[in-house]
């Protein structure tokens, strides 16, 4: 019972920060869902900011890693990558905590920034693999535009246009 709370209270705040964002969100919608009270919340995590930053290593860190540590080659990244309009309907999870947390915590920002090089390692190795040249920057380059991208579907929800620039930078790799 005790395993399944805690991670019944992850999923709950990763929800909750994720659709209200972190300082948006109401630690009583969350103790509410789960079916708990404060001071059981309390026995996993002894505050709001224990909790988000539990979120962020083990949903959204976790989660980065899960979709892209099994990802072969850059056609299948970019696979990957086309199909968020489809699976981040409030946006890139690890994007919007950072924008919104970086500036105000610590600790934050340096988990946060921990799980960005992760996630940009992990593009890396994909390039790596099939002998891109300039692999590191070229992770930050998809990463950039894959955000900057994201944003934009999401202002105008225009999914091809999503799609057509990735596929761009996906041809300019080859």
């Amino acid at each position: 019972m005790k395993k399944h709370t805690r991670e019944a209270l992850l999923d709950s705040a990763f929800n909750t920060f994720y659709k209200h964002g972190f300082q948006g969100a109401n630690i009583a919608t969350i103790l509410n869902d789960v079916g708990i009270n404060k001071g059981s919340m309390y026995h996993f995590f002894k505050s709001k900011k224990a909790l988000g930053l539990a979120v962020v290593e083990e949903r959204i860190a976790r989660n980065l890693v899960n979709k892209y540590a099994s990802v072969k080659s850059v056609k299948e990244l970019f696979d990957v990558l086309c199909s968020a309009p489809q699976t981040l309907a409030y946006g890139c999870p690890l994007n919007k905590m950072s924008q919104e947390m970086i500036y105000i915590d610590s600790d934050f920002q340096k988990l946060l920034s921990t799980t960005y090089t992760k996630f940009e390692t992990l593009i890396q190795e994909i390039l790596e693999r099939e002998e891109v040249t300039n692999s590191a920057l070229k992770a930050k380059q998809i990463i950039a535009t894959y955000e900057g991208a994201l944003m934009i579907y999401h202002l105008n929800q225009d999914a091809g246009g999503f799609v057509s620039v990735l596929r761009a930078l996906e041809k300019e790799l080859k």
